[in-house]
């Protein structure tokens, strides 16, 4: 499913309207109706307390209003404004909402103090809609501070009051809904933290909208869903198949300490379906990770390494990919490998490179320095404060806007990037994909190792990478899920993950 930018959804809106003679009120009528049959429907709704905007978000609260009426409910319209001020479209459903004799409350300073929301009445919060930007001010911000002293069900339309659609951190107060019904397409807000926060269970209503407008390939934000998986083929192989076929992959990590880190990747990797994985790390640690993994081979790093030794090792196989950082370390050592490793893999012909965990510490100096190799597929997994070291940007900053974030490091970098944290977010800069699966037991070390092992597993799998990326963000986060499902508890470690690679596969496949 593809999400919007405010701009995109009043251009969807627009061009309904005026190419498709798609009368405004038609889709309006439509929302109404869509708020109303799951409020009535879903949340046993008698009585229904609407606030109402004057624009063509409140339209949708009256239309609500008209058919919870029809319904048998009893609606309440509040009012945020002047009549004088309803848009055209929005008053031709307050005037069928008077003429159905339905109690409707113009809300000023003078009367404000004396609301009381109605004892078991739903509250639906039609305020203000997908353009605004800022702070709510004046009678929409007092409505928005009594909806949220009130203990009723809150369902929001479109967008909880007080968001902006874009995937800005909230400046003020803002409706905290328990459910968002947005139209036609979900707004980045909606789906991205830390607006997601705000709008509690979310309904995407079709309202109406020509398909080939909600599915234009000029949207490049989508969905990392069910239906984006069913379109993902992350099974094409022939039965006429090789293991070296399915990748022979490099993992450089592991080191003293830290040999946890990379045999998560390579079980992760073999669990996810792969071909060959060697792990390269010191000789004491070799030692250590030899035969954790049976598949797993493992070799040495040199003692001494210069990019010489360390090309040669490279070249001692035909690897198709490497993943560089599990467990790696931050110490002189470890930063000569990663660099003669980074210089290397151009020559080598390893044309597929995961950079995750110590990695990321280390890609920070190298860029300084130097660029990445082109013709290669780069990809970086940061979490807040490795991505916050990257593009020296403070991690508060980078989560009040995880989506222009993780599109500005890609940016920057040249890499594809997935911002790790709640909603996951992979972008190559141009195209950018939220992810929905996923919960907070996924908040434990060692989480991101697997991770990458999942998508080296799909990286020679599936021949763009950015696909890769994305699938296996999808399934790691699947896996928490399913893991919850079966557990009926949101605590795991990350070993738990491997066990639910494959049955997050087969739910797929």
């Amino acid at each position: 499913m593809k999400v919007v930018t405010a701009a995109e959804m009043r251009e969807i809106d627009k061009v309904s309207i005026e190419k498709y003679s798609i009368p405004g009120t038609v889709l309006m009528n439509n929302a109404g109706k869509a708020i109303a049959d799951f409020v009535f429907n879903n949340l046993d709704c008698t009585k229904a307390d609407i606030f109402c905007g004057t624009g063509n978000n409140g339209g949708d609260g009256f239309t609500t209003a008209w058919y919870l009426k029809n319904y048998g409910a009893d609606p309440l319209i509040y009012i945020a404004g002047s009549r004088d001020n309803v848009t055209p479209s929005s008053l031709v459903f307050l005037v069928i909402c008077e003429h159905l004799g339905i109690h409707i409350r113009y809300i000023d300073d003078n009367n404000i103090d004396s609301i009381t929301i109605r004892d078991d009445s739903v509250i639906i919060d039609s305020l203000i809609g997908t353009g605004f930007k800022g702070v709510l001010r004046g009678m929409p911000l007092k409505a928005a501070i009594l909806i949220n002293r009130s203990k009723s069900p809150v369902v929001s339309v479109d967008v909880p009051s007080g968001l902006s659609s874009d995937g800005e951190a909230p400046e003020g107060e803002v409706v905290k809904a328990d459910y968002t019904i947005t139209m036609g397409l979900p707004k980045i807000s909606l789906v991205t933290y830390p607006g997601k926060e705000y709008c509690g269970e979310l309904i995407i209503a079709d309202i109406g909208f020509p398909p080939s407008l909600t599915d234009n390939e000029d949207i490049k934000i989508e969905l990392l869903d069910v239906e984006y998986m069913k379109a993902t083929d992350i099974s094409a192989e022939s039965d006429d198949i090789h293991k070296t076929d399915k990748g022979n992959t490099l993992i450089v990590g592991g080191l003293a300490g830290m040999e946890g880190a990379a045999i998560l990747t390579a079980a992760a990797m073999f669990k996810t379906g792969t071909g060959l994985v060697t792990i390269a790390t010191t000789e004491t640690s070799r030692q250590i990770i030899a035969g954790k993994v049976p598949e797993l081979m493992t070799t040495s790093l040199p003692e001494k390494p210069d990019k010489e030794s360390v090309a040669d090792l490279l070249k001692t196989k035909k690897y198709t990919a490497l993943i560089i950082g599990p467990g790696l370390g931050r110490d002189a050592y470890a930063e000569s490998v990663f660099s003669f490793v980074i210089d290397s893999v151009a020559e080598c012909g390893i044309r597929k490179i995961i950079i995750d965990g110590d990695g990321l510490y280390h890609l920070v100096s190298y860029i300084k320095e130097k660029k990445l190799a082109a013709g290669i597929s780069w990809i970086i997994t940061p979490h807040f404060m490795e991505a916050s070291r990257i593009i020296g940007v403070s991690i508060e900053k980078l989560k009040n806007n995880r989506f222009q974030s993780c599109k500005m490091i890609s940016e920057d970098t040249g890499c594809i990037t997935v911002l790790k944290g709640p909603a996951s977010i992979v972008s190559d800069g141009e195209k950018t994909y939220v992810n929905s699966s996923g919960n907070r037991a996924l908040s434990t070390a060692g989480t991101g190792d697997v991770l990458s092992g999942v998508i080296g597993a799909f990286m020679n799998r599936m021949p763009d990478s950015l696909s890769a990326v994305c699938a296996a963000v999808y399934i790691h986060g699947l896996c928490a899920d399913i893991y919850v499902e079966v557990n009926n508890i949101d605590s795991m470690s990350s070993s738990d993950i491997l066990d639910y690679i494959r049955p997050a596969l087969n739910r797929l496949t």
